[in-house]
C-alpha cells in the first residue's frame, strides 16, 4: 500500500499506455493496453483474487575509487524474485520467494554463505473501511521516506528502509484515502536475522497530504533500538524524523525530495562521539528528478548530502546522471554514473566514481 512490490491490473494497463515506447502507436493513454501488459506478457490470465508477479533485475558494476585503479567490472544479480497476493475478500496475504547469489543476507530464508533463497516480504492482513485501510502483520517493508529502487541512497542506507533487505517484521496499519495517506508500524525485529541481540525493534511510520493534483508532501519518523548493532557491534538506539514531497511540475518531469534529521546513541564503543556528545546527531537529504525526453526515454538525476557525527562532525555528498529506457513490454534498460565524496567511519575521505548498467525484466 506504500509502493514497491506486486503490480494491480490497474498498474500493469497504465504502465503499458504510459511508460514504455510504442514505437510510432499512439499514446499517453489514447488507446487499450496492448495484449502483452498482463502476467507472463498476456500468456495467462490469474484470476482476479490472485495477483501474480516476478522481477529479474541483472547489474554490471565499475568502481573507481580516488587514486585508485578501476575495480573489474561485477555482473551482480541484484534481484531473481516471484511474487504472489491473494485478496480473496477482505482477506490479504502476500509473499515474495527469490534466489540471491551474494548479498541479501538479512532477507535469506536459508543459511549459506552465499546461494540463498530469500524472501523479502510475507505478510496477512485484513482489507477495512472499503480498501482505504490495511491492517497486516508478518515481514513488511519499513514505512518511511520515497519508496524507489535505488537502494544505496543515504537516505535509504542512514534509516535502513529500502524495498531490497531491510523489510522487518512487525505489524502495519495503512491508509490510503483521496487526499491523506500514511503507513504506521510496530517493529518487532527481523526474524531472518540471527541470534536476537541483533534484532531491533521500535517504530516507523509516515503521513502524507496531497497539497495540489501534482503535489505531495509528508512527515517521517523512525525510532529503533538493539542489543547489538549488526555493523557496529554495540548496543545501539537510532532514530530518524523529517520531511518528504513529491511533484510534477510540469507534464514529463518528476521531482521527489526527502531530508532527515537523525539521532544516533551507542555504548561501549571505542570510537570517541564527536564533541563528547553523548548522542549523535546527524542528518540526510537527497533531491531526485525524472525527466521523461520522449515516451519510454527518462533522463535521470540526483542530489545527496549526509552529516555524520563520530570523531568529527563531517559532511558527504554525492550526484548521479543516469538514462532508462523502457525498450519493450515488461523490460527496461538504465545506464547511471555515480560520484561520492565521503570519508567512511575509520577510513580517509575518498571521492569514488561508480558506473552501472542494469537491465530489468518483470513478469
Amino acid at each position: 500500500p506504500s509502493g514497491g512490490g506486486v503490480l494491480t491490473p490497474y498498474g500493469r494497463a497504465q504502465g503499458d499506455l504510459l511508460l514504455r515506447t510504442r514505437y510510432g502507436a499512439k499514446a499517453e493513454g489514447g488507446e487499450e493496453p496492448s495484449s502483452t501488459a498482463g502476467f507472463l506478457w498476456g500468456a495467462f490470465e490469474p484470476p482476479e483474487w490472485l495477483l501474480l508477479g516476478g522481477s529479474y533485475r541483472g547489474l554490471a558494476l565499475v568502481n573507481k575509487p580516488q587514486g585508485q585503479p578501476a575495480s573489474p567490472a561485477q555482473f551482480i544479480p541484484m534481484q531473481a524474485d516471484l511474487r504472489a497476493v491473494v485478496q480473496p475478500s477482505m482477506f490479504r496475504a502476500g509473499v515474495s520467494v527469490g534466489f540471491a547469489h551474494q548479498g541479501a543476507l538479512a532477507s535469506a530464508i536459508t543459511s549459506r554463505p552465499q546461494d540463498n533463497l530469500v524472501s523479502r516480504e510475507h505478510w496477512a492482513g485484513v482489507s477495512l473501511a472499503d480498501d482505504t485501510m490495511l491492517l497486516r502483520a508478518g515481514r513488511i517493508f519499513t514505512p518511511f521516506g520515497v519508496r524507489g529502487i535505488e537502494h544505496t541512497l543515504w537516505t535509504r542506507t542512514s534509516t535502513r528502509t529500502d524495498i531490497n533487505d531491510t523489510a522487518q517484521h512487525g505489524v502495519a496499519l495503512a491508509y490510503n484515502g483521496e487526499k491523506w495517506r500514511g503507513e504506521g508500524m510496530a517493529l518487532l525485529g527481523n526474524y531472518q536475522v540471527h541470534p536476537d541481540v541483533y534484532r531491533e525493534r521500535g517504530g516507523a511510520g509516515f503521513l502524507e497530504y496531497s497539497v495540489a493534483p501534482k503535489a505531495t508532501l509528508g512527515v517521517n519518523a523512525l525510532f529503533t533500538t538493539a542489543e547489538l548493532d549488526a555493523s557496529l557491534f554495540v548496543p545501539r538506539r537510532r532514530g530518524a524524523a523529517g520531511l518528504m514531497g513529491r511533484a510534477s511540475p510540469t507534464h514529463r518531469l518528476v521531482l521527489m525530495a526527502e531530508a532527515s534529521a537523525l539521532f544516533d546513541k551507542q555504548t561501549g564503543e571505542t570510537t570517541k562521539v564527536c564533541n563528547d556528545a553523548t548522542v549523535r546527531v546527524g542528518g540526510v537529504a537527497a533531491l531526485q528528478a525524472d525527466l521523461e525526453v520522449v515516451q519510454g526515454v527518462h533522463a535521470l538525476g540526483a542530489l545527496q548530502a549526509k552529516q555524520s557525527c563520530w570523531e568529527v562532525r563531517d559532511t558527504s555528498a554525492g550526484a548521479w546522471l543516469g538514462a532508462a529506457w523502457f525498450f519493450a513490454p515488461h523490460a527496461d534498460l538504465r545506464v547511471d554514473g555515480v560520484v561520492r565524496n565521503e570519508r567512511p567511519i575509520g577510513a580517509d575521505r575518498t571521492t569514488t566514481v561508480s558506473m552501472l548498467a542494469q537491465i530489468h525484466v518483470f513478469l
